[in-house]
């Protein structure tokens, strides 16, 4: 009796030791609310969209009832191009023991092949007839090649009947996700009803701007509209989120995401060599399956995009560190491989001013020309990025349309030039156009002279540059010496006086309508 009794309580002490091992699984189905920031990745071109480009920062906010010990909690629904080592969850309560990120999704081929050696219903419809049949099989391999054992020696492959068939599952196996989740394994000291806040970064989401400016008839000022495209590649849908968009470049490392894409189904048949079967029969396509496929079963190739231009929704400007961060001042929806375009400016009269920029290029050993050089200026139009002007906005690098009032006073695109970098309040930028055929340089070298100082060998080269205008009105252009940053490079003579632009001598020249002028200039360097 004490054996007995001792025996008990030492089974009971060792209950009381043990940990709470998991109970049943807490599940959370999807976010109650979620935010976006996106940043920006390269060029928004699905067809050459890689699997890991792009980058979003998503906060998720979710509810669930916790019992105490240890539990489960799977929240599922996370983007399918999350980075897993990038996720947190705060608001549990106790100890996370362990995290997991389940991305094995439910889909015909993961169905098929985790239900090879277990029976499975057969429905096979009579072509003329309508009516249909059931029957049990055991599927003894799959997805590639579905083939069922129908017991006595009766083996059949599917869809090679000649009637329409469908496989029917009592249940989809526990080990398969119906969409991409995050498992975290907690102990908590209490039950209760918790909130929690799941954050992760997921790729395959991307942002860009894009600009609209239409010249006004005088030439001098310009609207100026923005819009921000957000691109979503994922095949998770964000619903009525806060969405932020960061312009900047961050340094990132590569990453090496998980496979979240579920096999295919190939079937295949061969000839039966019976009456009824004289010839094997066509393959036909895979039915509907008799269960809900997982939305990230279906590649991308398969989807189409949809493009949403929302015009009424303007976008915030703060600061975000070293970057800017533009906020939707409502939340939108971005839908699983959608496209949206927000309108983000709307600047009725930017003024600009209007240059012909021509090239000189001049330190790769310059010889005396017998012919002269002809080329065309590029029309570049110069802006400040000021209140004065019309701006005073932050200005996200992207492609910019330029359209001008054309024969009848209908718009007509005259550029399509890159804002190649990010403008802050205050400084200038330029938009470079194309050539201009009314506007054209004739340039050459007209002496060159080489000495020697010890190790040194130093070059002093002429030039003249004559530019013609042929406009009705007169021009500015703009003479720009690429220096090739060698080393000892002054300008030595020159016809105009000069001014610099990103280290290199620029000469501002006012041509009259109809007429030209004529620079002429020498440098000296010394020869790399």
């Amino acid at each position: 009796m004490i054996r007995r009794l001792s025996a008990r309580l030492l089974a009971l002490a060792l209950a009381l030791a043990a940990p709470a091992f998991a109970r049943a699984d807490v599940v959370s189905a999807r976010a109650d609310k979620v935010a976006v920031t996106i940043y920006r990745d390269g060029p928004l071109d699905s067809d050459e969209y890689d699997d890991t480009r792009g980058l979003a920062f998503v906060v998720e906010s979710r509810e669930v009832d916790l019992p105490a010990g240890r539990s489960r909690v799977k929240l599922q629904g996370v983007a399918d191009g999350i980075i897993p080592e990038s996720a947190a969850v705060g608001g549990l309560p106790g100890a996370q023991v362990e995290r997991n990120f389940d991305y094995d999704l439910l889909g015909p081929g993961s169905l098929i092949a985790r239900s090879v050696g277990k029976p499975v219903k057969l429905v096979r419809t009579n072509a003329k007839t309508g009516q249909a049949s059931e029957e049990t099989a055991i599927l003894r391999s799959g997805p590639d090649g579905v083939v069922l054992d129908f017991g006595g020696g009766r083996v059949e492959a599917l869809h090679c009947s000649g009637a329409p068939e469908k496989l029917v599952f009592d249940h989809a196996p526990p080990d398969l996700a119906a969409t991409p989740t995050l498992s975290v394994l907690v102990d908590a000291p209490a039950p209760g009803h918790y909130r929690l806040t799941l954050s992760y970064l997921t790729v395959r989401m991307n942002w860009a701007a894009d600009y609209i400016a239409r010249i006004a008839p005088d030439g001098k000022s310009l609207s100026l509209s923005g819009w921000i495209t957000l691109a979503n590649h994922t095949a998770m849908s964000f619903a009525d989120a806060p969405t932020a968009v960061v312009a900047g470049r961050l340094s990132r490392v590569e990453v090496d995401l998980p496979d979240t894409s579920t096999p295919g189904v190939s079937l295949s048949c061969w000839p039966l060599g019976n009456s009824h079967h004289p010839s094997p029969p066509q393959p036909l396509p895979p039915p509907p399956p008799a269960y809900a496929a997982s939305p990230v079963a279906a590649g991308r190739a398969e989807t189409v995009e949809d493009l949403v231009v929302t015009a009424e929704k303007r976008v915030s400007e703060t600061r975000l560190g070293d970057y800017r961060l533009y906020s939707l001042v409502e939340p939108t929806t971005v839908a699983a491989r959608q496209t949206k375009q927000v309108a983000f400016l709307e600047q009725p009269k930017v003024t600009f001013e209007t240059l012909y920029a021509i090239m000189v290029a001049g330190t790769d050993s310059p010889a005396v020309d017998a012919d002269a050089q002809v080329g065309h200026a590029e029309t570049v139009l110069r802006f400040d990025n000021k209140p004065e002007r019309g701006l005073g906005r932050g200005l996200p690098s992207g492609v910019v349309r330029v359209l001008q009032p054309g024969p009848g006073g209908a718009p007509l695109l005259v550029g399509e030039p890159a804002l190649e970098r990010d403008v802050p309040v205050g400084e200038p930028f330029e938009l470079k156009l194309g050539e201009a055929t009314d506007v054209n340089a004739t340039q050459r070298v007209t002496d060159v002279k080489v000495s020697h100082r010890g190790r040194t060998t130093r070059t002093r080269a002429s030039y003249e540059v004559v530019v013609t205008n042929a406009k009705a009105t007169p021009v500015i252009a703009e003479v720009r010496h690429f220096r090739d940053d060698v080393a000892g490079f002054r300008v030595t003579a020159e016809s105009d006086r000069h001014g610099t632009k990103a280290g290199d001598p620029l000469w501002r020249l006012v041509l009259p309508a109809g007429g030209q002028r004529t620079l002429t200039y020498a440098v000296e360097y010394d020869e790399p």
